[in-house]
């Protein structure tokens, strides 16, 4: 490129500086776009490529009939590894990993909920995750060694060497503290890694017990295995499905195998139950990089309609250069230098606008994406972005205004006519593609209102609930009846865990009949049902006047169907050695996501301390009131532990975090959209009412008001976005419809937000096109008519 073109450049942009900033600012904030969702893509499609032998490593899972539905299970027995590893010389390594969320102390201070792995020794060996400070090959040899990642590090030690200092971690199962010896710090596990904790340590207690983990014991352990030939898989599965099926028959009636997973599946494959691990969702991402490429393209034919806009002012000089000899491949040339200058600014203000956006990008995707400009990648990235941007916004300008007459340019006679086929489809296929990520907003957006304010089957409303510590657990009903006596706070019940959550699950069957069910168990203080507003379909729930509880469960209606009870109240099951009568059947409750169905549950009266115990409580009046009360028992009870709480409406919400944040961030994707193709209709209605300024001429003069000439103006534009909306309706409905598929329970496709959108659309094209028209209509007919 010469210093004449960048001279062409120069002065085409100050004769039109309008024009000029709407190209450039278009597609700079389009090419913004594309940085932060191509880099997040790259990232998500980049997930445990780091690891150094990702090619051979694989995990196991579990498929199998579950209440006669087909099931992947991503959890396996932590006997299955060291069986596995014995028995198949085809294994070259073998590696298990329980993820826990366990409270640590440190200097008598106690933090909970923390991300730890329990693993086998060989983790550092087997994974790529690399240490800061320590062996790989001995960090984890000792039984009571630990790892700590930098974010921990700096946590819990800041400004200190944590190598050798020692940390103790709760034994849940046992309700004692261990202590561990700080060996290695990690660097903090890669953003692409679907593995994810702060702590790495041997298993510890119940976990290290092997005599206790066997078949059918804790199935909460992710085993991986590296195997040499991906051709021993299917033998390997073979063979470890016999393993399993040998231990016990129940194996062969839920049809159970075992089946290995490569590495570079596990990230998009999201369908595993008890699958503690990070995941992606693969369609989400094809649908933000259709929304990108889509915001690139309508911001390319945006400049194209610009570019021409100003054709007819560029007539003259194209046609002068003609008469000295210019060619048609020279003009194609300078178009294309004119072009590569508006392209190269425009990159570099998108790059600025994607660093700036960035914070806002993650916080919208909950996400913790950089831009890393000594990445060599980053650049061919943006090298191949300019150069779409430059050929597609580039070439039909150049062919469109290249092929005017020389002289009839000269004599000023070139008057540009009317729009070309190809540019009005450009507008519509512009205007459909903001329609259709309009209409999908709209509906994401009413799909996360309807999860989130459905009638789920219990009341979640102002109810908070704590993770108790043990101390509101010593003396409950004192406790329960302490707090009823606040005017803040109406009731009070347990829980064995909170009602989103899953504490465990065993098999269930009727005397007589081998059929096994599972289902999820829950325990449960008398009130729950009461102070949940959960209805009994049929009997009664528990008494707490009387202690035959024991001998008694509830199930839900779920639960009811799948064992097949016609009249449930009395029927006796069987499960964990004992019988039980069923005393009432509760009316189904969406406790999970809506994403799956209703799980069967069985309750039982709380008797023993099995899961995270939960105090539910249930507010009315001052909520900050009830909240200091509450925190004052807690710090009594609970001296030395920190006091946490969680309200539950808010736990149901963050289960749809993934769509809310899709919908956030289409809804930007639809403002940058939308006001894209506003300056493309700008420049549009700039084309055609500069055209026509001898036609409105006539019309005045022959008595048509301003109102009749606008009609007549904006008519045109009308009939492109009506089309467009008709292509755009059938489009985004099949969208739409094949995102909702992914929920049980769904919102309906609403005519409404269809015609909203129209209306949306049409009103945004008329006050856009009317500041043009209304100057059109405005002109003085005798300058106009004496200028031509």
């Amino acid at each position: 490129m010469n210093i004449n073109s960048l001279k062409v450049f120069w002065r085409n942009f100050m004769k039109q500086k309008t024009v000029g900033i709407l190209s450039i600012g278009s597609l700079a904030v389009a090419i913004a776009v594309v940085i932060l969702i191509g880099l997040w893509a790259a990232n998500e499609y980049s997930f445990d490529k780091f690891q150094k032998d990702g090619d051979k490593i694989y995990r196991v899972y579990g498929s199998l009939m579950l209440n006669n539905t087909p099931t992947s299970v991503g959890s396996t027995y932590k006997i299955l590894g060291a069986d596995a590893a014995a028995k198949f010389p085809e294994i070259i390594e073998m590696c298990r990993i329980t993820p826990q969320q366990l409270e640590i102390k440190i200097d008598d201070i106690l933090y909970p909920g923390n991300d730890i792995f329990l693993v086998d020794s060989n983790f550092f060996t087997f994974f790529t995750f690399a240490l800061r400070t320590g062996d790989p090959r001995t960090c984890l040899s000792a039984p009571d060694g630990v790892v700590i990642d930098e974010y921990s590090a700096n946590r819990y030690f800041p400004g200190e060497n944590p190598i050798g200092k020692t940390i103790k971690i709760k034994d849940e199962n046992y309700n004692e503290d261990k202590i561990y010896t700080v060996t290695a710090v990690m660097k903090n596990m890669p953003e692409n890694s679907h593995l994810k904790a702060h702590i790495v340590c041997p298993f510890l207690g119940y976990w290290a017990k092997d005599e206790y983990l066997g078949y059918g014991s804790s199935d909460c352990f992710l085993t991986y295995f590296k195997i040499g030939n991906p051709a021993f898989v299917p033998g390997l599965e073979e063979g470890m499905t016999e393993l399993i099926r040998q231990s016990h028959s129940q194996w062969d009636q839920l049809g159970f195998s075992y089946k290995l997973q490569p590495l570079s599946d596990i990230h998009f494959n999201n369908s595993f139950k008890f699958d503690n691990i990070v995941h992606g969702n693969k369609s989400l991402v094809m649908v933000f990089l259709l929304t990108a490429f889509v915001i690139l393209l309508i911001a390319c034919i945006n400049f194209i309609n610009l570019f021409i806009s100003t054709s007819f002012l560029r007539a003259k000089s194209i046609g002068v250069k003609k008469t000295h000899g210019a060619d048609k491949g020279m003009l194609i040339r300078e178009f294309y230098k004119e072009t590569f200058y508006y392209v190269l600014v425009a990159l570099g203000i998108g790059v600025i606008l994607a660093r700036l956006g960035l914070p806002l990008f993650n916080r919208l995707a909950d996400y913790h994406l950089s831009i890393d400009f000594t990445n060599p990648w980053l650049y061919v990235f943006l090298i191949g972005v300019a150069l779409f941007v430059m050929l597609t916004a580039a070439t039909f300008p150049a062919l469109y205004m290249t092929k005017f007459n020389a002289v009839a340019t000269l004599k000023g006679q070139f008057k540009g006519r009317n729009l070309s086929f190809l540019q009005k489809s450009l507008v519509v296929l512009q205007f459909t593609a903001s329609i259709v990520i309009l209409i999908s907003v709209f509906f994401i957006n009413k799909q996360v209102n309807y999860m989130i304010h459905k009638d789920l089957g219990f009341d979640k409303e102002n109810v908070l609930y704590v993770y108790d510590r043990g101390g509101f657990m010593k003396n409950y009903e004192a406790f329960r009846n302490e707090m009823k006596n606040s005017p803040a706070i109406r009731e009070v019940t347990l829980k064995d865990i909170d009602p989103a959550g899953w504490c465990r699950g065993n098999s269930v069957k009727k005397p007589g009949d081998d059929q096994e069910y599972l289902m999820e168990f829950c325990q449960i203080k008398p009130n729950y049902f009461d102070m949940m507003g959960m209805k009994m379909a049929a009997g009664q729930e528990f008494k707490e006047e009387t202690g035959d509880s024991l001998h008694y469960c509830i199930i839900n209606e779920t639960a009811a169907r799948m064992l097949g009870f016609t009249e449930p109240v009395g029927e006796k099951l069987y499960t964990d050695d004992q019988y039980f009568i069923v005393r009432g059947v509760v009316k189904d409750a969406q406790t999970k996501s809506l994403h799956q169905g209703v799980d069967p549950q069985i309750y039982f009266t709380f008797q023993s301390r099995i899961g995270t115990p939960t105090v539910l409580f249930k507010i009315q009046g001052d909520p900050q009131e009830a909240i200091r009360l509450i925190q004052n028992e807690w710090n009594d009870l609970n001296p030395g532990t920190p006091f946490d709480y969680y309200f539950l409406d808010n736990r149901y919400a963050r289960l749809y975090k993934a769509e809310t944040n899709a919908g956030q961030i289409l809804g930007v994707a639809m403002v940058i959209t939308l006001i894209i193709s506003v300056a493309g209709l700008f420049a549009i209605a700039y084309y055609t009412t500069q055209r026509r300024l001898k036609e409105v001429g006539v019309r005045k003069v022959n008595g048509a008001s301003v109102w009749e000439l606008l009609f007549i103006l904006n008519c045109d534009f009308f009939v492109w976005v009506g089309i467009s909306f008709l292509i755009a309706c059938p489009l985004a409905y099949i969208f739409v419809s094949s995102w909702l598929e992914g929920f049980v329970e769904r919102t309906s496709l609403s005519w409404w937000i269809f015609a909203v959108v129209g209306v949306i659309t049409f009103l945004v094209t008329l006050l856009t096109v009317s500041f043009q028209t209304w100057k059109a209509a405005n002109v003085n007919p005798v300058k106009v008519l004496k200028s031509e």
